[in-house]
């Protein structure tokens, strides 16, 4: 995979998303990944207190505002397009080993279906089927699709370590063009790998104990 996992859990209102969420990732962080979450909302938000210091800064102009204590921090950053939305989501979960989103299926990610009724055919026809990965329900039903149970969290959690989390922590290079994903094989990951390894050595005056470097070039006219 080229970016990190990110995951768009979907489904009608009440049809259970947000306590799914929140079992997934209690059962995931037992197994000590890092895990990304968003809301999805069609409604306009306000993150801090109307005439407050760090709610006037942002409203006198800046693209991105927030707040911050000694130990978290909350952002705000406006966005034009939603392609715009779809990269500031992969800048800010870069290091987490999978981000989980409630909604947004109009979204290019891959989606998770959790179901209010058993009736698939009824509830999936506002998606594209190919970008639905699973489909979560009560009782059996019959699909070439992945199903699982809506209780069943250890095997749906079994189910994106195979397929989402663990192939991408193999990944070690991440390009983007004119901030579009570029998919590198492992041959020419290793080339790019080698260059920036041999640029940093050459460096005097950084702590050599590197865990990750970002590299960002704009090229000129």
């Amino acid at each position: 995979m080229d970016m990190v996992p990110i995951i768009s859990v979907v489904g009608q209102v009440k049809s259970g998303k947000t306590t799914f969420i929140e079992e997934l990732v209690r059962e995931l962080k037992k197994k000590n990944y890092k895990i990304g979450t968003l809301k999805h909302t069609s409604h306009s938000f306000d993150m801090d207190i109307k005439g407050k210091d760090s709610y006037r800064l942002k409203e006198s102009g800046s693209i991105i505002g927030g707040i911050f204590t000694d130990d978290s921090i909350g952002i705000v950053r406006d966005f034009n397009e939603k392609k715009d939305m779809d990269r500031i989501i992969e800048d800010i979960f870069y290091d987490m080993n999978i981000v989980l989103i409630e909604g947004y299926k109009l979204g290019k990610y891959p989606k998770i279906l959790v179901m209010k009724e058993q009736d698939l055919e009824e509830e999936i026809k506002e998606y594209k089927r190919d970008e639905i990965i699973a489909v979560l329900g009560e009782g059996e039903l019959i699909t070439e699709l992945n199903y699982f149970g809506k209780y069943e969290i250890k095997k749906i959690a079994k189910f994106l370590e195979g397929e989402f989390i663990k192939p991408y922590s193999v990944q070690e290079i991440n390009l983007y063009i004119n901030n579009k994903p570029v998919i590198l094989n492992d041959f020419v990951q290793k080339i790019v790998k080698n260059i920036i390894d041999a640029v940093i050595d050459s460096l005097k005056g950084i702590d050599k104990k590197i865990k990750e470097i970002d590299l960002r070039y704009k090229k000129g006219k």
